[in-house]
């Protein structure tokens, strides 16, 4: 980096005096966007005029950009400021405004082909599966898995005591877990991010990071500078941390409990009802918000609209723990009785020939659809990064959360579908109904309120309260994907409109 002197053409070299050195290592040439670069700029061109000139080893070194060496010696040259190199002897007049363009010429396409080698030699290690360097994801470290000269190609390896972090981390939200209370356990636990206290965002940085699924993607520029597709990317394979389903499902929870989707008190309350709750009198369909009464002692559902709305809505007022009780003795008695269970799934257990051929066909296209929607996916994560979007864009962020929602639906669909059409021991039957029902039912008892709230929400969508009824709704589909591969654990693994377990001609379960 060059040196700013005060400099005299009529004293001898050796009164030049140093006045102060600039350096910004690790920094590319080809931009002005170097800390040092543009202090050394600013200090000479000041209006008091500290320097005469300025002296660097090779003009290279001011800048390997044509258009930004010319501009930065024209405002030195305004500001009377000589430019020279130690080791680049242009003369003056005519001479030297030739020679600096031919050499400032040069400097640019040697920065060029050297960032083209770079390129293809860190696109060809990608594809040969080595690990082109950046900072290591937790979970991983580096080894050395071949030596090439003194080239060391590298690898990523588990380490375990971090890896068993990651996957609490993904296990807690993969239970309906918020950012805020993992950081809390975590933190309270004295776990640490290498040496450092977890905070919100560094969860929120590995609940994003798809090598924990085994597979990273390579974007490294072709040779002309321009970043490949997702799907033109180099994928590199590594050991798996944790599943690409529980990926997927966490990524869909976290889409939609974005607060732009959804509000925060809803997608992180303990409430049971939040969010599912409605006013179910006739012209009302608002929402049912917590007030309490007695000093606090008591707490009630109470129609939004009539509260906050100023409206005149009739619908009473109902104590949250006489209609949670309610819900849950409903869903127990009504919905998980067996025969009720058989009966909604009865679609699952149906193996006919004409049945299992709708099935193959409907895997078929489920398949092209999740193969769309990460297309889809990809292609929006390519805007954030060459800035034709920002990641705060509303519409970003609305049309990720649709896509990955959608996606975790259908992926759940291709599980079901493929338990369905499976032999042998994984062939879905009325035992295995029961068993799934009697679990379920403990889950709903269970003591930790979160916990019970969220599964709930995985099959219960709408509960209307009117002055003589409450109807319980939900889909089906959350039904069918537990039973077939599981009790789910995102309230965003189904469509939003689907078939639902409670029939208008039978509206209490």
């Amino acid at each position: 980096m060059p040196s700013a002197v005060p400099f005299s053409p009529t004293r001898p070299s050796m009164d030049i005096m140093i006045v102060e050195e600039f350096a910004d290592a690790g920094f590319s040439g080809q931009t002005d966007k170097r800390p040092e670069f543009q202090r050394l700029v600013q200090k000479a061109t000041a209006a008091d005029h500290p320097v005469d000139l300025v002296l660097m080893f090779m003009f290279s070194r001011m800048a390997r950009n044509m258009r930004l060496f010319f501009d930065v010696v024209g405002k030195l040259d305004d500001a009377g400021v000589e430019v020279r190199s130690i080791t680049e002897d242009f003369g003056q007049g005519r001479g030297q405004r030739i020679g600096r363009t031919i050499t400032a010429m040069m400097n640019e396409e040697q920065a060029r082909d050297a960032a083209i080698l770079t390129r293809k030699s860190r696109r060809e290690n990608a594809r040969q599966g080595f690990y082109n360097g950046g900072p290591v994801p937790f979970g991983y470290q580096t080894y050395v898995a071949r030596q090439d000269g003194e080239k060391e190609r590298r690898k990523l390896a588990i380490v375990e005591a971090e890896a068993a972090i990651v996957r609490q981390i993904f296990d807690w939200a993969d239970i309906g877990r918020g950012g805020r209370w993992i950081v809390k356990q975590l933190n309270d636990a004295g776990r640490t991010l290498r040496g450092a206290r977890f905070a919100n965002s560094n969860v929120a940085g590995i609940l994003a990071r798809e090598v924990y699924t085994g597979v990273y993607h390579d974007r490294t520029a072709d040779d002309d500078g321009v970043t490949p597709d997702m799907e033109d990317a180099i994928a590199i394979t590594c050991p798996s941390i944790i599943a690409r389903d529980q990926f997927d499902r966490v990524a869909a929870m976290r889409a939609t409990r974005n607060p732009r989707r959804m509000a925060p008190h809803v997608a992180a309350g303990t409430t049971l009802l939040t969010g599912v709750v409605r006013c179910g009198m006739p012209g009302c369909s608002s929402g049912m918000t917590i007030r309490t009464g007695k000093g606090g002692r008591y707490t009630y559902y109470v129609c939004n609209d009539r509260v906050n709305r100023s409206g005149t809505c009739a619908c009473p007022s109902i104590r949250r723990e006489k209609l949670d009780s309610l819900v849950l003795d409903a869903i127990e008695a009504r919905l998980l009785a067996r025969d009720r269970l058989r009966t909604l799934l009865a679609g699952v257990l149906d193996v006919s020939q004409s049945r299992q051929a709708e099935r193959e066909a409907d895997l078929t296209r489920s398949r092209s659809e999740r193969t769309r929607l990460n297309t889809a996916i990809s292609n929006l994560l390519i805007l954030i990064e060459e800035g034709t979007m920002s990641a705060r864009d509303p519409a970003f962020v609305d049309r990720m959360a649709t896509n990955r929602a959608a996606l975790a639906a259908v992926s759940s669909r291709i599980d079901v579908l493929e338990a369905q059409l499976a032999k042998g021991k994984r062939r879905i039957d009325e035992q295995t109904i029961d068993r799934f029902g009697d679990m379920l039912r403990k889950k709903m008892r269970s003591d930790d309120s979160t916990l019970r709230s969220s599964y709930l929400k995985m099959f219960v969508s709408n509960v209307s309260v009117s002055d003589h009824e409450v109807v319980i709704s939900g889909p089906v589909s959350n039904l069918e994907n537990g039973v077939s591969v599981g009790l789910p654990v995102k309230e965003g693994a189904v469509p939003i409109f689907d078939r639902e377990w409670c029939r208008l001609q039978d509206s209490n379960l």
